[in-house]
């Protein structure tokens, strides 16, 4: 087969029409292989566990690309709903929510372990974070196990509507362990200063909003404590800082050494 419309790009994948009902992701050249694999694993474990995700149908060749075969999801996501009636953003933040903790009531058994991932990215992150590195994991290390299907990236960006179904799309990052931890990386994301969502630009007090409705319907639905998420916001702000978020650098450096000073 060849791959039909392009449908987006990124930074490591072209996304193409493929066939009925299917899309192919071909990763750039420049890409490993294992990076392949490794997405094939990740993709068959969640949608295996129950996950609304697309199905992962394997991986293919074209004109010396790597690729691999997704079911397509066609829809808007819940930010380009959001975006269009801003009326109804908290709304579909509470939607958000009430997906969140269904992901949060699965269970994967080969999935990378939570932890493991967020020191790592710490580490990743210590040309910004210098000699916080060291105090940011052991706090990291008192914060607790777990087992549940964790996305690493849960934003509306990548929770797709078809009809009345939402999908939750780009599983790279998914891991198992505490759903606070997942939650408390939300949340951050909805109250970063930085975070922009073209075409608007979403000021902060609109962005408190969502991360309001987000967190009270999360803790209505999980029973989860607020104080239980922010003690992981300290680990996600520190391991966020790799991804080199214009403008983000210093106000997650000055968050991190407020709750560090804290932690003394």
């Amino acid at each position: 087969m060849t791959a039909g419309q392009l449908i987006g790009k990124g930074m490591t994948a072209e996304v193409y029409d493929w066939g009925e009902g299917q899309v192919v992701k071909l990763y750039y050249g420049n890409i490993p292989k294992d990076w392949l694999h490794y997405e094939t694993e990740i993709g068959t474990a969640v949608y295996k566990a129950g996950v609304p995700a697309p199905e992962v149908f394997g991986q293919v060749e074209v004109d010396g690309r790597s690729g691999l075969v997704y079911e397509k999801i066609a829809g808007p996501s819940l930010l380009a709903l959001m975006l269009h009636d801003m009326d109804k953003a908290e709304h579909y933040s509470a939607l958000l929510a009430q997906l969140h903790a269904d992901i949060h009531r699965c269970r994967a058994s080969r999935l990378p372990r939570q932890k493991d991932r967020m020191a790592m990215f710490v580490r990743q992150s210590s040309a910004f974070l210098g000699d916080r590195v060291e105090p940011v994991l052991t706090e990291l290390e008192r914060l607790p196990e777990g087992e549940s299907v964790c996305h690493g990236d849960f934003h509306p960006d990548n929770v797709l509507q078809t009809g009345g179904r939402l999908t939750v799309i780009d599983w790279i990052d998914a891991n198992s362990g505490d759903p606070l931890c997942d939650a408390a990386r939300t949340s951050m994301m909805f109250l970063s200063p930085f975070v922009s969502m073209p075409p608007l630009s979403i000021p902060p007090e609109t962005g408190q909003r969502l991360n309001e409705a987000y967190l009270s319907e999360y803790c209505r639905l999980t029973g989860a404590d607020r104080a239980a998420i922010d003690r992981w916001r300290l680990p996600v702000a520190a391991a966020r800082l790799r991804e080199q978020i214009p403008g983000e650098r210093e106000w997650l450096l000055a968050y991190i050494d407020r709750q560090l000073e804290a932690c003394k």
